[in-house]
């Protein structure tokens, strides 16, 4: 039991990693999509700034359940920015239906839709196992294991970070080749 409560919390650490690192390579369309759920219209710094936020809010909260499966605090957080997902999704499909999430930045062509709402649950449901405890001697982690943890967190959000961008780079070229 310990392995499938283990497997669903470094599942959930590694999907927050990919989608921060993918979000900071597209901060703009990320700040975009912010930007429709807004009820006002604030600066553009400020969208910015708090997508910038979001995308850090993801990588720190991957990279600590990553490296340290031991702090028990951040399986509720977690679940509860997986409930929130849910959230977006859900009022994403009944008033964007059609139009971009942006979950991970450029990697992604998803839109708010059904089945964006099923794969949110699927996402909280795999936090909520991840909630469950396990014997402490099956989440012990030294601090070496600890360090070297961090740095493939580090490493994953950089790799999701470089795909993106290059993802992105070469739509906007597609896009230009289209115009012309």
């Amino acid at each position: 039991m310990d392995a499938l409560i283990l497997g669903a919390k470094s599942v959930i650490a590694v999907m927050l990693l990919f989608a921060g690192g993918a979000k900071l390579a597209d901060v703009a369309g990320f700040a975009a999509t912010m930007r429709l759920f807004l009820p006002w219209q604030p600066p553009r710094a400020v969208v910015r700034g708090s997508a910038v936020s979001v995308a850090g809010g993801e990588l720190l909260l991957g990279a600590g359940s990553l490296s340290s499966p031991s702090v028990r605090w951040l399986n509720p957080v977690i679940f509860a920015v997986a409930l929130l997902f849910v959230g977006v999704a859900a009022v994403g499909y009944v008033l964007y239906r059609g139009r971009s999430c942006r979950c991970f930045g450029a990697l992604s062509q998803r839109k708010f839709d059904a089945l964006g709402v099923l794969r949110s649950v699927a996402i909280a449901a795999i936090a909520a196992v991840a909630m469950a405890a396990v014997r402490p001697t099956a989440v012990h982690v030294s601090a070496t294991e600890r360090a070297l943890l961090t740095v493939a967190a580090i490493l994953l959000a950089l790799a999701a970070l470089a795909a993106a961008r290059s993802v992105g780079s070469s739509q906007i070229t597609e896009s230009r080749l289209t115009v012309r």
